[in-house]
């Protein structure tokens, strides 16, 4: 039984000093491959301010070359997605090319999903298609796909929505959109020029009895905003070419001193009166 009993003890102290050898195996692989991410994160921050003082020096094209390597040798890192995003800005702004930049801003989307980087990456995407390229059905597309996803900025994009299909001569669609805006967002800043808009739409279409509705609704809501003095201004176009002269002059006369255009005022108003004066010579 003495034996037995060392025996035992002999096998319980092997087991626990493998144990702990296994333990501080792990732990030392732990500490390695810590260290090691580490040592990544700060040579590729390393690598982001050598770019970055690059840009300083306005050399673009080499900033935008190292920034790349940066987003290849570690593109598991936050400094990598900030590469990529940083390249494809210095692309769009300093360099003009829209492809390439549009090529950063892609490969962010795909390798970095679900994160504020991918985010802003999707806006810069869209735009470009829109404002860059013309290419309007793929901004839609992207401008939707903000929407579908997290977005603080929601009410802008559905705005970027509407203004693209106006760009596009789909005025129906244009009330659409700016009515889903007015309607989501209440409180929204950009309800004075979704208003407008909207009227210029109802106009472009030859709808002027629904402009005139919207553009009066803006004008009373809204009296002294930018935009429901542009609205005023284009009541009086519409009402001129309804032939209703003295009333587009009354309200051209209640614009004066309220509009930024004083000289294309003027002129309208000139314009107005000369054709109210021959149309009583007619008479």
């Amino acid at each position: 039984m003495k034996e037995e009993r060392a025996r035992a003890r002999k096998t319980s102290n092997k087991r626990r000093y493998l144990s702990l050898a296994g333990a501080g195996l792990l732990l030392a692989v732990l500490i390695g491959w810590y260290a090691m991410a580490v040592n990544r994160g700060d040579m590729a921050q390393k690598l982001y301010r050598r770019a970055e003082k690059h840009i300083e020096k306005g050399a673009y094209r080499t900033a935008v070359s190292q920034l790349r390597s940066l987003h290849d040798h570690y593109p598991a890192t936050e400094t990598g997605a900030r590469a990529l995003l940083l390249a494809g800005d210095i692309l769009l702004l300093h360099l003009r090319q829209d492809q390439e930049a549009l090529l950063s801003f892609l490969l962010v989307e795909r390798d970095y999903p679900d994160t504020a980087w991918s985010q802003r990456a999707r806006r810069q995407v869209a735009d470009i298609y829109k404002y860059r390229l013309q290419d309007y059905g793929r901004a839609l597309v992207a401008y939707q796909k903000i929407l579908d996803g997290p977005s603080t900025q929601r009410e802008i994009v559905q705005y970027e929505i509407a203004d693209t299909y106006f760009r596009m001569n789909n005025f129906e669609q244009t009330r659409i959109e700016f009515e889903s805006l007015i309607n989501e967002y209440p409180e929204s800043s950009l309800l004075p020029e979704a208003l407008y808009r909207i009227g210029c739409a109802f106009m472009l279409e030859g709808n002027l009895s629904d402009a005139v509705q919207v553009l009066q609704r803006l004008c009373r809501d809204y009296p002294e905003h930018s935009f429901a003095l542009e609205g005023y201004f284009t009541l009086a176009e519409i009402h001129e070419e309804r032939g209703e002269l003295r009333k587009a002059l009354q309200v051209l006369a209640g614009l004066e001193g309220r509009y930024a255009r004083e000289p294309i005022l003027a002129q309208r108003i000139t314009q107005v009166q000369n054709r109210i004066r021959k149309k009583k010579k007619a008479i």
